[in-house]
């Protein structure tokens, strides 16, 4: 999972807010009237879903240092379905009870980037620490578990920092998100569709799913990347048809070389092969040119990216070989009925 957690099958949708204890209690019975439902594999209470948007940037230090040494992280506020729902990998001890008590709001649950800039060697040592919280009323926050880090926002930025805040303690929630069995998903919508208008009346059921959101957080490089395919394509054809003029104005210019070649005893074979060089290596030496500057183009885009893939010869070796056949092919068909023609005919006027 290059996302750290799993997002197949999950949506999201917004539900009216009651930000009281007892509109928390009142969302968590309907979550539970949701998980009854057969497609629903989990379903989860929380004000964040993973989709770069936080809600809180608290600033966290440990209990007993001084508070000028606290760092900026993202607080995720959410039930103790949520690790379940996006099947988040647990490093080291629990996440919060099932069902929801009231003992944990003030337990707290970090990630592993959150536990080592907080000074924990790894996940297991930092169980059992407390910090607090810069603006939450000096409150001591005791952590319960660490989880594997994962991907909140774009690969641009380097892994957040993660605290998870149970609902309970600020009574904050914007999301229900449900995970979906496998099937037939129309009719499991259907279902909850249904069942959303029972329980919450009057509060429609717009939902995404989590896949949809992920693409809006790179709307810019889907809108590159039809881009980049649209000016291939375009650029292939004008390279080809470039191509194809300048291969017929060779031969042209050169129909009484070719006569000259068969009369000499040339074969058709030798001569297609005469024409498919003298192109080819105009090939590498444009591609001799063309490769170290989009490979400089790309590095510098890449480099935009706290997490990105490496640049290898491959594709730079691919585009050649494609280009290559393809100019080839389109040589020979060209050329091959200058080759065949009766050499007496371009000889004619000699």
């Amino acid at each position: 999972m290059i996302w750290g957690y799993d997002k197949s099958y999950i949506l999201s949708a917004q539900v009216p807010r009651d930000w009281t204890s007892r509109g928390v209690m009142h969302m968590e019975t309907i979550r539970n009237e949701f998980a009854k439902i057969p497609a629903v594999e989990n379903v989860t209470i929380s004000y964040e879903i993973p989709d770069g948007n936080a809600g809180d940037v608290p600033n966290a230090f440990r209990a007993g240092q001084d508070s000028t040494k606290a760092f900026s992280m993202l607080m995720l506020k959410t039930d103790a379905s949520y690790l379940n729902t996006f099947k988040i990998p647990l490093k080291a001890g629990r996440f919060f009870s099932q069902p929801d008590v009231t003992g944990d709001s003030t337990n707290i649950i970090l990630n592993e980037s959150a536990a080592r800039v907080l000074g924990w060697k790894d996940a297991q040592s930092a169980i059992g620490g407390q910090i607090k919280l810069q603006g939450y009323n000096g409150t001591v926050f005791t952590i319960i578990g660490v989880t594997r880090d994962f991907m909140f926002g774009s690969m641009q930025g380097a892994m957040s920092s993660l605290i998870f805040c149970h609902v309970n303690y600020l009574n904050q929630y914007r999301f229900l998100s449900f995970r979906v069995k496998p099937g037939n998903l129309s009719k499991s919508i259907e279902t909850l569709q249904k069942t959303w208008s029972v329980l919450l009346p009057g509060s429609a059921f717009e939902y995404r799913f989590m896949d949809d959101r992920l693409k809006s957080l790179y709307k810019t490089e889907i809108q590159l990347k039809q881009a980049s395919y649209t000016a291939t394509a375009l650029a292939a054809i004008i390279v080809l048809l470039g191509v194809f003029g300048l291969v017929s104005l060779s031969i042209e210019k050169r129909r009484k070389e070719i006569g000259i070649r068969k009369v000499l005893g040339s074969s058709v074979a030798g001569i297609m092969a005469l024409f498919v060089k003298e192109f080819l290596m105009i090939i590498l030496l444009a591609a001799s040119i063309s490769c170290p500057v989009a490979y400089v183009i790309i590095h510098k885009w890449l480099n935009g990216y706290a997490y990105r893939i490496n640049i290898t010869f491959q594709p730079f070796l691919f585009s050649i070989l494609i280009l290559g056949t393809i100019t080839a092919l389109l040589i020979i068909f060209r050329s091959v009925k200058a080759a065949n023609a009766n050499p007496v005919n371009s000889l004619r006027s000699e």
